[in-house]
């Protein structure tokens, strides 16, 4: 691989220009095997992509980019690849008023905004479970939202519980999203672009990645469904699609 998409210690892909641009792959599953690395990607957006950056993205051989950005956040620019290799799907986000935010003061806030997310969004999340498993197999995938935290991560961890990764490993790839995400946002209030959210007084948890909160969520969905992997099947997705996930993303 080139210098520009070298792979970090926590999957990192250096992106010129996102901050929070990885391999989701890597992880062992219940069964002892592997859930394949350099074949799904999270991201955050490509508003600030440099040509250096689209470079080292092409570079990965990526096919297939799902877009989760609400169509106000996908219009500011270019894609990471052309229309017709992106799926846009916005994910039903509830809707922050940077001027009445929401009182967000602890995890369990950011786990109940994600379970209302996953509540509001059971076809649109069922529809990028699907295109992920027609896609990954013919080669590297990318989902991303605005930081790659949030609804990239509820994707992620979907794919994850579908092909057997444990719980523990699913938190933890949340929550490195942590860093990433606070940097991003020192960086919108250091060089605001046209067109960035007023940030400043947004709580500082909607820029954080705290493991409690994947987890208190990974809680509810077993609770609610009796198991991880049983939870991706409760949405309305495509009969074949977590075989083909798994056909996809679990090395033989």
């Amino acid at each position: 691989m080139s210098a520009e998409t070298t792979v970090g210690p926590n999957w990192h892909v250096d992106v010129e220009g996102c901050v929070n641009f990885r391999d989701a792959g890597g992880w062992e599953l219940d069964d002892g095997r592997r859930m394949r690395s350099r074949h799904l990607y999270r991201s955050d957006d490509p508003v600030r992509l440099t040509a250096r950056g689209r470079y080292a993205v092409r570079s990965l051989g990526i096919g297939f980019v799902v877009d989760l950005r609400q169509r106000a956040q996908a219009a500011r620019g270019a894609g990471f690849l052309p229309i017709e290799q992106t799926a846009r799907i916005p994910l039903v986000d509830r809707v922050i008023d940077p001027d009445a935010p929401p009182s967000l003061l602890s995890p369990i806030d950011l786990a109940d905004l994600y379970d209302e997310m996953l509540d509001r969004s059971r076809q649109s999340i069922a529809d990028v479970l699907d295109h992920v498993a027609a896609h990954v197999a013919a080669g590297p995938v990318l989902v991303h939202c605005a930081y790659g935290k949030d609804r990239a991560g509820l994707v992620t961890a979907l794919v994850q519980s579908a092909i057997g990764v444990p719980a523990e490993s699913i938190v933890v790839d949340y929550a490195r999203s942590h860093e990433p995400s606070t940097r991003r946002r020192a960086w919108m209030l250091r060089e605001p672009l046209p067109g960035d959210p007023d940030l400043s007084m947004m709580p500082g948890l909607l820029f954080s990645a705290p493991p409690t909160s994947m987890r208190m969520l990974l809680d509810r969905m077993v609770e609610r469904h009796g198991s991880l992997d049983e939870w991706p099947s409760s949405l309305p997705i495509k009969p074949d699609t977590v075989a083909r996930l798994r056909d996809g993303l679990v090395e033989r």
